[in-house]
């Protein structure tokens, strides 16, 4: 008996890692909130499962439990290589960067809905700033029809998220950047099912 408790307290978690990805058009996962039942699956037979964002916040939707963790997706593949750890986090110092791009009036919804969050989650948001140049983000489309971002101004997202770090003391930062307009017809086809999401996941 003594024997099986020491292994029992020695046992590692079975974590699995759910990875969709993005821009593509997945059979499952492409499409708004499709690859939730999937994570819901996973979570039933295993002790914790790692995923990212899209897969979890497809078109404003979210599942939450307590065996489930996801990270940003550039995290998520430093984790895979065996490159990063990963340990959690049950309460942030969130900083907000809003790339310079961003016209007034959405500027505006933007800090009614973090003023929202605040007070209606108690979610701790400690400061905002601004990036000292517009970020430049563009959507790109292969031959094949799959698509992927690009930012032109890296380095001042960073800036923008350091100042947040060294002046508010943020441990996460959330970033709102001005996309390009969506071309119609990609949308016509992204919403009749033929078609990918053209502005999926940016990547600096």
């Amino acid at each position: 008996m003594c024997n099986a408790e020491i292994v029992t307290q020695h046992q590692r978690p079975y974590t699995t890692v759910l990875i969709v990805p993005t821009g593509i058009a997945a059979a499952i996962g492409g499409y708004a909130g499709d690859a939730m039942p999937i994570a819901r699956a996973l979570m039933q037979i295993s002790d914790r499962v790692i995923t990212h964002p899209n897969v979890l916040n497809g078109a404003q939707l979210y599942w939450n439990d307590p065996n489930l963790f996801y990270v940003e997706g550039y995290g998520l593949d430093r984790f895979a290589a065996g490159a990063w750890g990963l340990r959690s986090s049950w309460r942030n110092r969130i900083g907000v960067v809003f790339d310079a791009a961003i016209e007034p009036d959405l500027r505006l919804r933007h800090h009614q809905a973090i003023e929202a969050t605040r007070a209606t989650l108690g979610i701790e948001i400690v400061g905002i700033a601004t990036t000292d140049q517009p970020l430049g983000v563009t959507v790109r489309t292969a031959d094949s029809g799959a698509s992927w971002g690009t930012i032109a101004q890296p380095a001042s997202l960073l800036r923008a998220a350091d100042r947040l770090r060294r002046e508010a003391q943020a441990n996460a930062i959330a970033i709102v950047a001005r996309f390009p307009d969506e071309d119609a017809d990609a949308l016509a086809d992204y919403r009749h099912g033929c078609g990918v999401d053209a502005i999926a996941e940016p990547k600096p």
